[in-house]
């Protein structure tokens, strides 16, 4: 006797966005913190959770206090659901997110995960920082990467903040590393 299961196999490709891509794609470009996340079932799609962000910055687009951030995955009861790519946003959460409509009508990070540019604090210092992004030529060399290139070091929020005006800003100008 033998038994055959079927599955349901579901792909995710992403192409990597730059800072300039991401910004322009953005609607709603803000920095906050996530204060409430939930997960439910959406009939044909899967799991999608919902994470509520109290908007302590906005940079691009109209304010907002809070802004609620869908994204594919989540767990409901004993039914967990990961997507590749996909951020995974906890309460607590700091990040900068670069967000725009679906056909939903809700907010998006722009290239998924690429949307979510998380912030950390500093244990000595206490200062806020993200992870070095990568702009080419500016905090990434042209050719081979190098292990302690000094524009590969995590940038300051404000830093991190003014780079995306520039880039906002359009080709014209350019970045210098001072905010």
């Amino acid at each position: 006797m033998a038994t055959v299961c079927g599955a349901t196999l579901l792909a995710t490709v992403t192409d990597p966005l730059t800072l300039r891509q991401l910004a322009a794609d953005a609607t709603l470009i803000v920095r906050g913190s996530v204060t409430d996340v939930r997960a439910f079932q959406v009939p044909g799609r899967g799991i999608e959770s919902v994470a509520t962000v109290a908007v302590e910055r906005v940079i691009k687009g109209d304010f907002e206090p809070f802004v609620a951030v869908r994204v594919p995955g989540g767990v409901v009861g004993r039914y967990r659901q990961i997507t590749i790519g996909a951020p995974a946003l906890r309460i607590n959460h700091q990040a900068v997110f670069f967000l725009k409509r679906g056909a939903d009508n809700g907010w998006h990070p722009v290239g998924m995960s690429a949307g979510v540019v998380h912030v950390r604090t500093e244990a000595a210092t206490g200062r806020r920082l993200v992870a070095p992004v990568m702009v080419q030529g500016y905090t990434a060399p042209v050719g081979t990467v190098v292990r302690g290139d000094d524009r590969r070091r995590s940038l300051s929020v404000d830093e991190f903040e003014a780079m995306v005006a520039v880039v906002m800003a359009g080709p014209a100008l350019t970045w210098t590393g001072a905010p």
